[in-house]
């Protein structure tokens, strides 16, 4: 038992049954902050006629699971603490993202992004595809209902090498459409580029979709940190849908990829026009790591390296499905380590299959 002054030990008999002494006062503010949040909350979103959780919910959360975390050590009781111990780690991490989404809205105030004259840059998106009749449709509706000004932005989908139906999916979704029948990664993305019109180009994989408020995002942090060189970006990438183990392996790449300033696994890479054009294209002489050799020749004139978390881009895990995963984790590290010695020869020799 908890050693405690006599006084302190001494309950006060309530009803009959139950007693009362400090251990329970305490008790009972903290299962009183939890019923008072849930008021806070229920008031908060009849005010807005919608579901609203105020920052102040998770303060009064973290503060009632402390209360209660000390109420059952005092009390000895294991059931009690458990379920406390795991909220704290829940309260505390949505309490900083609720901070770190607030803090982003001031700094989106601050830029100007928010005002409705904002004159936002021209942007083209360019999608190559060779034979994505299967996944392509679900990434141009993604980018239908963006909330970027869609005068301001170009969709384009280069058809290199496709055989099926990818080209008439493009047109019914009102991308313009370019076709080669030359096929090639890089090759596909430098076709696309040729017939760019924005100030800012985005090269989306046809299995890669976006978040509504995307492209804004991504657009947002670009015009923030674009120096005199420019700068190009990469975004946090995330699987359509997968076991937790490869939700863990993206957690992981992500991170590394950011580190190593590399291309993120989220099949996505901006950039401005113009540091695409001093770079001179996409290399078309290796096979993989287009992108990644892309950041790294562009950060050589000098353009900034940008990460975006704001969003992020969810694809398609059929890589992992056929490959497995790690063999897959395997390749890419391979890869990355060629690239950050300059390995070409042996990159170039890398086989990278098309999975459809």
């Amino acid at each position: 038992m908890v050693f405690l002054p006599y006084w302190y030990q001494k309950p006060m008999l309530i009803f009959g049954h139950f007693h009362l002494d400090w251990i329970e006062v305490m008790g009972l503010v903290g299962e009183a902050l939890f019923f008072a949040r849930l008021f806070v909350q229920w008031t908060s979103s009849e005010a807005a006629k919608k579901p609203v959780l105020p920052v102040s919910y998770w303060y009064m959360s973290l503060v009632g699971c402390l209360i209660l975390i000390g109420y059952a050590i005092l009390i000895e009781r294991l059931a009690v603490l458990l379920p406390q111990l795991v909220g704290i780690f829940l309260y505390s991490r949505n309490l900083q993202l609720e901070l770190r989404h607030r803090k982003h809205e001031l700094w989106r105030k601050s830029q100007g992004f928010t005002q409705s004259g904002y004159e936002w840059p021209t942007v083209s998106v360019i999608i190559p595809a060779m034979n994505e009749e299967s996944v392509l449709a679900e990434t141009l509706q993604s980018l239908q209902i963006q909330t970027y000004p869609h005068d301001k932005l170009q969709i384009i989908v280069a058809c290199n090498g496709c055989t099926d139906s990818t080209a008439q999916i493009a047109y019914d979704h009102g991308a313009t459409v370019i076709v080669s029948e030359k096929q090639g990664m890089a090759f596909g993305k430098n076709f696309g580029a040729h017939d760019a019109t924005g100030d800012y180009l985005i090269f989306l994989d046809a299995d890669t979709s976006l978040p509504a408020n995307g492209i804004q995002m991504i657009i947002e942090q670009m015009v923030v940190h674009a120096q005199e060189n420019g700068c190009i970006a990469t975004v946090e990438g995330r699987p359509d849908h997968a076991s937790p183990l490869v939700r863990a392996f993206y957690m992981l790449e992500n991170r590394a990829c950011r580190k190593a300033r590399m291309h993120a696994p989220g099949g996505i890479l901006a950039m401005q026009k113009a540091v695409y054009g001093k770079v001179g294209g996409f290399d078309e002489s290796i096979p993989v790591g287009t992108n990644s050799k892309m950041i790294q020749d562009a950060i050589a004139t000098g353009a900034a390296y940008v990460y975006v978390n704001q969003t992020v881009a969810s694809t398609s895990i059929r890589r992992f499905a056929k490959s497995g995963i790690f063999a897959q984790r395997k390749q890419w590290a391979r890869i990355h380590a060629m690239l950050a010695v300059g390995d070409h020869e042996q990159l170039m020799q890398e086989k990278y299959d098309a999975i459809r």
